[in-house]
């Protein structure tokens, strides 16, 4: 290999035929050209993030590799073999993709054409910045764990198609003790950049470069990449688009961890072939040779969820085999419902939604799918989505598995009802449950609601996974931190209920309210009687207000203790700001055994600016005939990390 670097410096035509020679054997037995691919069995599937106007190309069949060829323009196109090819195209427009395969036997002969198309022109840069510098400040390195971290190739290509550097291919070197670091500022196209040589104080360079003082001084002019001396450079970077192609440009001089040429050092300037929370892709092009740079997160490759192409996936399964039905929308800003947003769909491994108005409360702007997938009570289910908004998600967004249709869609009956963390613009955030009790239904309902965004707002749902938690797809689940411990201190509750003809009560079975449910107080614990059944969220409402006040700059720490009659799901716990429900604490939905008191504790949640706390809480779903006891509230000042 270190010969082969020193190949490619000596001339493209020269490294194409060494490598031709290296790679082929001296007798070659076992061609058989009735195996050669063809195209009209190749099973190519395009993804589209249309809020950076991203491709991905990828081949699905086994045993072959790839050959793209994507038409940017009438004149300009860009080649690559690899599979899961990435580009950005900031134009709007509709593109012509090109695909041939390979396998030992030969290429396949002609090509299979396809199309995709981005609906918008990609002027402004906050999507890609915010991106980069996550929002903030963001550290990225060399991708050390991916092929092709570092490769090079032909002149307009993604530069990986004569080498494409393995996993870890260069320890011993400095390459992976670089960092970069971007930050955002109040630039519209870029913001500031450090590069760091780490502890080394070195940057690698290639054999090649040998007129470019003061880094080509270190070159020992044996053949073989160097390492040289280099200083921490703070600076900036920018976003630019060039026709079709959208670039990352530094000041001349500036240095991303790898000099392969002198033009890298004067003009550097990336072509951006991909970006996302977690992997940037960027090829530099001199017009001579095409290097290729994958950065990554430092550390452990972050967790992404479950394994998407797993044979274990419900959802994958039933997508193939056109068994998921939606998505079916319920956009209703100030609760008057409007026309269904846009969506982008690839077949269901990614769905973006475009949501033009704000809404402001829970459940305004539902997105559901049923999928034709049979669970049991008898199994315990694992689950994980992607999700990513545009713009920032305060509230956080409301995830829901439950029962589907062909069996009467029993919204209460679900696998699980969980409410995301706030989500930040342009920042992946991985939602995940493991071993959650299953239900018995021969199909899923999949409920998505991003109540509170604001307008103008793209929301993408990716790699969707559900499985039977006995079905071991690899995954690695990340280490959850050590829940904190809290002793709970009755002489410091900060909960002081008003009277109990303050309270107020919704109590409206299939959404027709009827009497108030008969409720006693007994030394601070309330029984509450409900003798119709309920179905859905909210329709047994109580509400519980109180002179109690918390600050956003404390931490708290709650506790509900609840006694039931009976088995249900569907018991909210949730404290908001009397006059606006969308500034609360926590508002998860809770499965209540009769067998013992139900206990629900959160704990060190970070404070907000309250007067006067309410407890909204809610039994809908109840069966007839419920009993249910607030047995304790306790709210007191976390104390400790």
């Amino acid at each position: 290999m270190k010969k082969f670097i020193k190949n490619i410096m000596s001339g493209a035509m020269v490294l194409g035929l060494s490598a031709l020679a290296a790679c082929s054997p001296e007798t070659y037995e076992g061609l058989n050209p009735s195996q050669i691919p063809t195209v009209n069995d190749l099973d190519v599937e395009i993804v589209l993030d249309q809020e950076i106007n991203q491709y991905t190309l990828n081949l699905k069949n086994k045993g072959v590799y790839p050959i793209w060829r994507v038409y940017t323009s009438d004149t300009k196109s860009t080649l690559s073999t690899k599979n899961g090819f990435t580009g950005i195209i900031p134009t709007a427009g509709t593109y012509t993709v090109e695909v041939k395969a390979g396998n030992r036997n030969g290429v396949s002969e002609g090509v299979k054409v396809m199309t995709f198309t981005f609906t918008d022109s990609k002027i402004d840069y906050a999507p890609y910045i915010n991106r980069i510098t996550g929002g903030e400040s963001k550290t990225w390195v060399f991708a050390s764990d991916e092929v092709g971290h570092l490769g090079c190739g032909e002149s307009g290509t993604d530069g990986l198609n004569w080498w494409s550097a393995q996993p870890n291919d260069k320890a011993g070197t400095c390459l992976y003790d670089q960092s970069f670091i971007f930050s955002k500022t109040a630039s519209t196209d870029g913001g500031d950049y450090q590069y760091n040589p780490g502890e080394t104080g070195k940057v690698f360079v290639n054999t090649g470069v040998t007129n470019l003082p003061p880094y080509s001084d270190a070159n020992p002019n044996d053949g073989v990449d160097y390492n040289a001396p280099a200083q921490v450079q703070n600076t900036t970077f920018q976003f630019v688009t060039e026709g079709t192609d959208l670039f990352l440009q530094f000041p001349a001089g500036t240095l991303l961890g790898y000099i392969p040429n002198n033009e890298a050092v004067e003009n550097p300037k990336f072509k951006v072939n991909g970006i996302s929370g977690s992997k940037v892709e960027l090829t530099i092009d001199n017009g001579a040779i095409a290097w290729h740079y994958i950065l990554g997160q430092p550390g452990e490759p972050p967790f992404q969820g479950f394994k998407y192409d797993s044979e274990f996936n419900l959802w994958s399964k039933a997508a193939a085999n056109g068994g998921i039905q939606g998505p079916n929308f319920y956009y209703a800003p100030g609760w008057a419902q409007i026309a269904n947003p846009e969506t982008v769909n690839d077949n269901f491994k990614s769905i973006s939604i475009t949501l033009p108005e704000a809404t402001t409360d829970t459940w305004q702007t539902q997105m559901s799918f049923i999928v034709d997938a049979a669970v049991s009570a008898a199994n315990t289910y694992d689950y994980s989505c992607v999700l990513n908004s545009s713009t920032d998600l305060p509230a956080g967004a409301t995830v829901k598995l439950c029962k589907g249709q062909g069996d009467s869609d029993d919204d209460a009956v679900f696998i699980f009802e969980a409410r995301t963390p706030a989500l930040t613009a342009d920042q992946d955030y991985v939602f995940y449950l493991s071993d959650q009790p299953g239900i018995d239904a021969s199909k899923l309902k999949m409920v998505f609601d991003f109540g509170g965004n604001a307008a103008n707002t793209v929301m993408t749902v990716s790699n969707i996974v559900i499985k039977n938690h006995a079905d071991d797809d690899g995954t690695v689940l990340p280490v959850e931190p050590d829940k904190p411990t809290v002793e709970w201190r009755e002489a410091d509750n900060l909960w002081k209920p008003e009277a109990m003809d303050a309270f107020n009560y919704y109590y409206a079975p299939g959404w027709n309210q009827i009497a108030n449910p008969e409720v006693t107080e007994s030394n601070g614990a309330y029984t509450i009687n409900l003798p119709e059944a309920t179905t859905d969220q909210w329709q047994a409402q109580i509400g519980i207000p109180s002179t109690t006040n918390t600050s956003a700059d404390k931490h708290y720490d709650f506790r509900v203790i609840i006694e039931s009659n009976q088995d249900f799901t569907g018991a909210t716990i949730k404290f908001v700001k009397p006059d606006d429900d969308n500034v609360f604490y926590m508002a998860d939905r809770l499965k209540l055994s009769s067998a013992d008191d139900n206990v629900f504790e959160f704990v060190n949640l970070p404070g907000i600016d309250i007067q006067g706390l309410k407890y909204a809480g809610d039994f809908g779903g109840c069966p007839a005939g419920t009993v249910v006891t607030i047995k304790s509230i306790l709210i007191q000042e976390h104390i400790g990390d």
